[in-house]
């Protein structure tokens, strides 16, 4: 099933992206990314469906909490970034 992982700088940034988004009704799960998306060792990463995506964003840039980087995962699961 395909979904969204948006990198963040902490845990603290995750945690709290993880938090607004379920509050918004949008399942977010966060956790450490996989290997190879990042070179940053304090990264973490919040899982959220494909379809979530746009509404996603807004409810984190109302609240000034928008990931570093943004990546797909098809159903093939490699990942691609999202710009």
């Amino acid at each position: 099933m395909p979904y969204y992982l948006l990198l963040s700088r902490s845990i603290t940034h995750a945690q709290r992206m993880s938090r607004t988004l379920e509050r918004a009704g949008i399942t977010a799960r966060f956790f450490r990314p996989p290997m190879g998306l990042t070179d940053r060792g304090c990264s973490y990463a919040v899982r959220i469906g494909a379809h979530a995506l746009p509404d996603a964003l807004q409810r984190l840039e109302a609240d000034g909490l928008l990931p570093m980087r943004i990546f797909y995962s098809g159903d093939d699961g490699t990942f691609s970034e999202v710009h």
